[in-house]
Order: structure tokens, then C-alpha cells, then sequence
């Protein structure tokens, strides 16, 4: 797949209201490539799926990825996500995220997190965070707040959330980069690049869907990760 720079922040107001622009959120499906870095190069290693579900104004978000039989003696690696909350006034309202991550069949991590009165944040691992005022996502309900607050303030470049992870929570930064134009199997997507320094993450998503995620890079340990979409349901 190439992709290529064609202007900087300058354009993207225009652009986004050119397009068929969605404030609300919209359901979906999409499937993946999972390719990471190797001694072989940049292979294609498994899959991944986002599954976006909505009912009146509750949500839904799922992410699993998972190596093929193929290469799991290279890199056995199977990772699921779930984010649950409530979209009030524009506004993604979290109430529970879970995480499941096995490498070589050995747990990395298995926690729930759940919301209480927008006020705490208790773990299953025992811990327990107070929240200061202001916006709350976890890290995979982030990718439904930046996909409203783009479309709601398309002249913004930085975007700044309170993430709910294992840790704790963090305040954590998005930066609009520009937009490139993606080409995937010759069709031409035109993204919006995003970029979290704090995560190790960079997104592209797609102006004509919605702003959901067409590539998403994200640096994890000592491996680079990235999942190149090949299919909208």
C-alpha cells in the first residue's frame, strides 16, 4: 500500500465540509490486515476487526486481533478490547473497557475497568482513580471521540483526553498532522493523520466514512504494529 503527504493542517476545514459530514455516529464493521516489522520485513502476520454497534444511544466497541497459524512461532500474539458507554449531547460517556492481550498463550494483561458517576474509575485489579472534570475515553472509545470532535471542530489540532488504561488515568494529546491520500488495493482514500506521542500511535481516518480508521500504527513494547483496512461492512 502507498501513501503520500498532499498538504498540511491548511485545507482540512474545507475538505471535511466538502465531504458528507455524520456528527452522529453510525454502525460498522471493519476488517483488517495486522503487518508488523520482522528480520523479513513488513509481513502481513494476521487480522483484526473493529465492530462498532449502536442502540438509541448506547454503544458498543470491539477490537480483536490475533497472528495467523502461519506465523505464530514467529510472533503468537492475540489481543481483544471492549468499550461500552453512552453517546449524550456529542459527547462519548464511558461505562466500562476491558482488555484481554495473550503473547505466546502467556497473559499480558486481563483487567475491566469501570466508570462510577463520571467521578471514578475502579479496576478489577483493585485500584481505584478519581476523574478531574473534562473528557473521559479509554483507548479504544478515543478513536468515536476524535471521529465527533473532528467533524464538530474541524479548524481544531489538538485534541486532549483523559484516558482510562491499566495504570490509571492520563491526560493524553492528538495531534492533527494533515490529511494524506491512502491507496488501497487502487482505491484512493483521503485521511485525516492523527498522532499520539504519549501512546506511540498514529491514525488515518477516513473523511468519506465517517472519520473511522483506515491504518492505525501503534508502537508496542519493542514491536511496531499495523492494521491497514481492507473492507466497511
Amino acid at each position: 500500500m502507498k501513501s503520500k503527504y498532499i498538504i498540511g493542517i491548511i485545507g482540512l476545514t474545507s475538505l471535511i465540509l466538502k465531504s458528507k459530514k455524520y456528527i452522529a455516529l453510525t454502525p460498522y464493521k471493519g476488517t483488517y490486515d495486522l503487518r508488523t516489522e520482522t528480520k523479513m520485513g513488513n509481513l502481513k502476520i494476521g487480522t483484526a476487526v473493529l465492530n462498532l454497534e449502536i442502540r438509541n444511544d448506547q454503544f458498543e466497541f470491539t477490537t480483536e486481533a490475533k497472528t495467523e497459524s502461519l506465523w505464530k512461532a514467529l510472533y503468537d500474539y492475540f489481543r481483544s478490547e471492549k468499550s461500552i458507554g453512552n453517546i449524550i449531547d456529542g459527547h462519548i460517556i464511558i461505562s466500562n473497557f476491558s482488555v484481554i492481550e495473550k503473547i505466546k498463550s502467556e497473559v499480558k494483561k486481563n483487567y475491566k475497568l469501570t466508570i462510577i458517576d463520571r467521578n471514578y474509575v475502579n479496576s478489577s485489579t483493585g485500584k481505584k482513580w478519581t476523574i478531574e472534570p473534562g473528557n473521559l475515553v479509554d483507548q479504544l472509545s478515543v478513536y468515536l471521540a476524535l471521529s465527533i470532535d473532528i467533524q464538530k471542530n474541524p479548524d481544531q489540532v489538538e485534541f486532549i483526553y483523559q484516558v482510562a488504561e491499566e495504570d490509571g488515568v492520563e491526560y493524553q494529546t492528538f495531534l492533527v498532522e494533515g490529511y494524506q491520500t491512502v491507496t488501497i488495493e487502487d482505491n484512493e482514500i483521503e485521511t485525516i493523520v492523527i498522532n499520539c506521542p504519549e501512546l506511540e500511535l498514529t491514525l488515518n481516518l477516513s473523511i468519506r466514512d465517517n472519520l473511522q480508521p483506515v491504518k492505525i500504527h501503534k508502537i508496542n513494547g519493542k514491536t511496531a504494529f499495523t492494521m491497514i483496512l481492507v473492507g466497511f461492512d
